[in-house]
């Protein structure tokens, strides 16, 4: 019996020891008895097919599943946690803001913050609706634009301020673009200002803006005797208090020999620096002290003149040369000690424009001589002659 497997005994031994044992086969039963309470023991293992794997109990969901646990078609792996996805959120609402509970402000001109405003611009305030003039002009203040320095005007429907001042403000004044500072105009309209129905304004009102600045210097005439002076149409510089040695210009004629001769004065100023790209409003006059006369030029010449030249050297090209242009009369005077201003921004301009390094000046009498072989004439120092220059910036 080599083919049973080891360890199984052969059935004819079995029957053998169950006869030898007696007692109706007690031992066979011991055999065949477990060892825990006499439980049958199991059949040997080959002769018994492997078990099949117990069916999880299915469990049928209720008509109200519990929130938040998956329905039976969704149940999840063993061993993977059950996704819940979040109901989608519904984003909050900003509050809408609160409808003024009055009048309001709706613009103003100039802007708050502005740079660089004039002097006169008028300031323009908007309403939201009809205004009462009485209670709205009265609710306006200003340290540097005071009520009672302004002149109030209203549109027809009353929703537009305008407030102008009845001078214009003084702009703040240096001697540099550095030095110069800028003035702030700063007003208020408080909430005392009420709509034509007797509402009062939202809430009290503050605005401000800067004024231009003036950028204000002085610049001397050059003393170069080349570049400032005078010279004679005989073709010489002069004499006496009008030689080139002396620090004067005049302008007239004068007895040489037996005839008269015509002056004209030159005047050079040089510049320094160009304008700077934002300037604006450029001023320039210029000035000089009448130092000395000689008879009665003003009365016998006529009106005294002022052209703009340019020129390398003072001698008779300068004399004779072509002017830019014509720049006008100075004003007469007829008593030393005078001062005679002419206006000049035009030419100063022009030459800045032109980057030219001097801005120069020639002046005559409308008529060259009265040929009375007497002089007539007007003398001016070099050092009272100059040109006072201003302009604006933001």
């Amino acid at each position: 019996m080599r083919g049973l497997a080891r360890g199984v005994a052969p059935i004819g031994c079995l029957l053998a020891l169950c006869a030898a044992c007696g007692n109706n086969g007690e031992l066979f039963n011991d055999v065949l008895a477990g060892s825990a309470g006499g439980e049958p023991a199991p059949p040997p293992a080959q002769s018994q097919a492997e078990p099949e794997p117990s069916q999880p109990e299915l469990v049928l969901p209720s008509d109200e599943p519990t929130s938040g646990q998956p329905t039976p078609g969704e149940m999840p792996i063993a061993g993977e946690i059950p996704r819940v996805e979040p109901e989608p959120s519904t984003p909050e609402q900003p509050e809408p803001s609160p409808e003024p509970a009055g009048p309001v402000i709706v613009s103003v001109s100039p802007d708050n913050g502005a740079r660089g405003v004039e002097n006169d611009a008028p300031i323009v305030l908007r309403f939201s609706e009809p205004m009462d003039r009485p209670s709205t002009e009265a609710a306006y203040q200003s340290e540097l634009v005071p009520s009672r320095s302004v002149v109030f005007s209203w549109n027809e429907d009353s929703t537009e301020l305008g407030i102008t001042p009845s001078e214009p403000v003084e702009y703040g004044v240096g001697s540099s673009a550095e030095l110069a500072e800028a003035r702030r105009v700063s007003f208020f309209i408080s909430a005392s200002a009420s709509s034509s129905d007797g509402e009062p304004l939202d809430k009290p009102y503050e605005f401000s803006f800067s004024l231009l600045r003036r950028v204000s210097f002085v610049v001397p005439a050059l003393a170069d005797r080349g570049k400032s002076g005078n010279y004679r149409s005989n073709d010489s510089y002069g004499t006496g208090a009008c030689a080139e040695d002396e620090l004067n210009m005049c302008v007239g004629d004068v007895r040489v020999g037996r005839q008269s001769e015509q002056y004209k004065g030159f005047i050079s100023f040089e510049l320094e620096s160009a304008l700077p790209e934002d300037a604006r409003g450029l001023s320039a006059e210029l000035r000089f002290g009448l130092t000395g006369t000689a008879g009665n030029p003003f009365a016998n010449l006529g009106s005294l003149l002022i052209e703009h030249v340019r020129f390398d050297e003072i001698g008779l090209d300068a004399f004779a040369a072509q002017p830019l242009d014509a720049l006008g009369t100075m004003a007469a005077a007829d008593d030393t000690g005078s001062e005679l201003r002419a206006e000049v921004s035009s030419a100063l301009l022009a030459d800045l424009e032109a980057s030219q390094a001097v801005s120069q000046y020639r002046l005559a009498f409308e008529d060259a001589t009265d040929a009375d072989i007497a002089s007539d004439a007007i003398v001016s120092a070099l050092e009272t002659q100059r040109l006072e220059v201003s302009f604006l910036l933001p």
